[in-house]
């Protein structure tokens, strides 16, 4: 009786941008005890659901699984700089779908900088390629003969040098695939996919109400983020009234210390029950 009495919380986790949710599975072995937690598999890759200058397609799929995976049921939302953000947008429009978010290292353009990069957006500037990571992302090797060199290709790079090895193996499964034209292997979300979502990243927060969505937020950022430096959370909170936590790392963090990031996220969502 006990055990039909107790219900699990129930997580919907969104990946970062390039990074299929499969590469998370040691991040979401530490929720399994007390947490039904399901991920959208893929962001970006389904032409029902384009890529479009104000990710609104997105942020449809994002609705629509949470609709599909958990009929009705409201879910604490989950998600990793991109898919944090793409979460934000859907609590935004569809309140009724979530109890509470956790945003993790969210791409949040605001102030002054979000008008010049609507701009650039609008008019397609090639300056949009150094506001974003998409001029780096275009020039990545996207190749690679067999896992083995693509494992000494990428283990050290700057943005997989801190993975958790477990993590990083997983990235390695789900990450590439076989390539049908060239042979070896390449990457499942192609980088031109990758670069035009970094293109795409909504800067509209400027002429949006100057107040968090109706449901709990709290926002996880890294010391050695970029966005930290560059004060998008320190702004957020000033602006959206949305706390903040800082973890050490990086901005790839839920792969670097993927235990102690669960952790952290339980313990929010333990606090915004309350």
């Amino acid at each position: 009786m006990a055990d039909e009495l107790f219900m699990k919380t129930e997580i919907h986790f969104t990946h970062a941008n390039g990074i299929p949710a499969q590469s998370y599975q040691k991040f979401f072995t530490y929720f399994q005890d007390e947490f039904d937690l399901k991920s959208i598999p893929m962001i970006g890759m389904n032409p029902q659901y384009p890529i479009t200058h104000d990710w609104r397609y997105l942020v449809d799929q994002i609705i629509d699984d949470v609709e599909q995976q958990f009929q009705g049921r409201k879910v604490v939302g989950l998600g990793h700089s991109f898919g944090s953000l793409l979460t934000l947008m859907s609590a935004y429009k569809r309140p009724d779908l979530f109890s509470q978010l956790v945003i993790m290292d969210p791409p949040f353009v605001i102030g002054s900088k979000s008008a010049m990069f609507e701009i650039a957006k609008k008019l397609k500037l090639k300056a949009i390629d150094q506001f974003t990571p998409a001029g780096i992302t275009l020039k990545r090797t996207d190749h690679w003969k067999d896992h083995a060199h693509a494992y000494t290709s990428m283990r050290h790079n700057q943005l997989f040098r801190h993975f958790d090895e477990t993590c990083f193996q997983d990235f390695l499964s789900y990450g590439l695939q076989e390539d049908t034209e060239r042979g070896g292997l390449t990457l499942t979300v192609p980088k031109v996919i990758e670069a035009e979502i970094f293109r795409t990243v909504p800067a509209w927060w400027w002429r949006t109400p100057r107040k968090a969505p109706v449901v709990p937020v709290h926002l996880i950022s890294a010391n050695k983020s970029p966005f930290y430096k560059q004060g998008f959370p320190q702004g957020i909170q000033k602006t959206y009234q949305i706390n903040y936590s800082l973890m050490q790392g990086g901005h790839m963090f839920p792969l670097e210390q993927p235990e102690k990031t669960a952790e952290l996220v339980k313990h929010i969502i333990a606090q915004q029950k309350k």
